[in-house]
């Protein structure tokens, strides 16, 4: 695919535009960068510490992963419709079952 004058030309010049605006674009990240370094508000962290963050910072959801309930017995607001019926629906046909017994 992609084998017509047009695209190929096409192909070129967008490598030609990466290559340009590379460097204008590398000077702008080092310079941010340095503002950064240079304000005493913002705090630099490297990619291992954030994710030694996220994994403190992690909590128990406060809906059940079984029956997506919290300890009202209210549903996520995430949750959709079908999959409330769904759920409610294999809940009430479990609860037969055990009712059967």
């Amino acid at each position: 695919m992609a084998k017509s004058l047009r695209s190929k030309w096409k192909r070129k010049m967008r490598a030609e535009r990466r290559v340009k605006f590379a460097a204008k674009e590398k000077e702008k990240l080092v310079k941010m960068v340095e503002q950064a370094k240079s304000k005493q508000d913002v705090e630099m962290k490297t990619a291992e510490e954030i994710k030694e963050d996220a994994m403190d910072a992690i909590s128990a959801s406060e809906f059940s992963s079984k029956t997506l309930k919290n300890k009202d017995g209210c549903y996520p607001k995430w949750v959709s419709k079908r999959k409330l019926e769904k759920i409610k629906k294999s809940a009430k046909s479990k609860k037969a079952v055990k009712n059967r017994k």
